[in-house]
């Protein structure tokens, strides 16, 4: 029997109505406190995270040291009458293979590294968010933060930390073997291996699917169908399915030479085309000399062509006065939810990336 749904899990039921049809989900957002903090002269507002509450995880605060040993106890309780829930999730990222510099003209390309990840967990006696942070399987950026917020991207997985050993031989956490998958974007095929996950954990077992650093052909301008197919596991946890859905339409992310000029006024201006009702995500990575500097900082945008920075804002949030440079890494998500045997509102991801680089001096 299934477990009680959260409201995240209920949200993914009411969005699998569509079928593997390939629409692109929508959630409700909390549009944030209604004050004086609200965007102003277009400028991009950016809180810490405590500001908004996820619609299903507790308030966060920016700059707290969490004990999470002390909070793992209520974050990974087992549920007394030992149901179980089912998480699945196909993620799919399509993204150059280089960075492309602000200051040099811009050039279409007509291929894409391709990484696909796949997991189908069966969990009894473990809380979702523990399982979620566990099987890499986190609920998505856009899901977690408001448009028009940023906040430091390692707070978007914050691990509950190991359970007690209280009531451990009703934990179970399997991966289950979906058979033979295939990846197939527009009229190239891929085959995604398996591997079996680490024994991290005593209840832990089961496999993945990974695929990294594959090239594929897909024109700039081209939204091809994505399908899935799985031959299924042995046994009848996960039977043979087909899921489908759509690759967003490219970013082209640019900045323009008087918004380079911009950066004089403290602000970081960036341009994108194909504007649409679906939010994008922003992941802002400080650089010196090439190399990382500082932490990474996520941002959730309007998809409206168009977005600006405070410069001041975002070093609040970890960008280093001395980086010289940002690696923009620019994000759009069509999430289409399937249902597969007693795997109901599973996800199939699809995430186009435009990575950008943009010199700060």
């Amino acid at each position: 029997m299934l477990a009680p749904r959260s409201p995240l899990r209920e949200r993914r039921d009411d969005a699998a109505g569509a079928g593997a049809s390939g629409a692109r989900r929508t959630t409700a957002r909390d549009p944030g406190p209604k004050d004086d903090t609200v965007r102003r002269a277009g400028y991009l507002r950016i809180v810490a995270p405590h500001r908004h509450r996820s619609p299903r995880g507790p308030a966060w605060a920016l700059g707290v040291s969490f004990a999470l040993s002390g909070c793992s106890d209520a974050a990974t309780r087992p549920d007394p009458e030992g149901e179980s829930l089912r998480l699945g999730r196909v993620h799919i990222v399509l993204e150059p293979s280089e960075d492309r510099d602000a200051a040099e003209d811009f050039v279409e390309a007509n291929e894409a590294q391709l990484d696909v990840t796949a997991r189908f967990a069966f969990v009894r006696g473990l809380d979702e968010d523990f399982v979620r942070a566990r099987v890499g399987m986190p609920v998505l950026a856009h899901e977690q933060v408001p448009v028009s917020e940023c906040v430091p991207s390692d707070q978007l997985a914050m691990d509950p930390g190991e359970p007690t050993v209280l009531d451990a031989d009703m934990r179970e956490l399997v991966l289950v073997d979906a058979g033979d998958l295939t990846v197939r974007i527009g009229d190239t095929d891929v085959d995604v291996p398996l591997a079996l996950v680490p024994d991290l954990l005593p209840y832990m077992s089961g496999v993945e699917y990974l695929q990294e650093a594959e090239m594929v052909p897909v024109a700039a301008d081209a939204v091809p169908t994505v399908t899935i197919r799985a031959g299924g596991s042995q046994t009848d946890d996960l039977p043979p399915f087909v899921a489908e859905g759509r690759v967003p339409p490219a970013l082209g992310v640019e900045v323009s030479e008087a918004d380079l000029d911009g950066r004089f006024d403290r602000a970081l201006v960036i341009r994108w085309r194909d504007a649409s009702a679906e939010p994008i995500t922003v992941r802002v990575l400080p650089l010196l000399g090439g190399e990382p500097v500082g932490e990474e900082i996520t941002c959730v945008i309007a998809d409206r062509g168009e977005g600006r920075i405070d410069l001041a804002r975002l070093r609040t949030l970890g960008l280093p006065a001395q980086a010289d440079a940002v690696r923009l890494t620019a994000s759009r998500i069509a999430v289409t939810a399937f249902d597969v045997g007693e795997f109901i509102g599973s996800e199939l991801v699809i995430e186009r990336r435009d990575r950008l680089y943009v010199p700060l001096r």
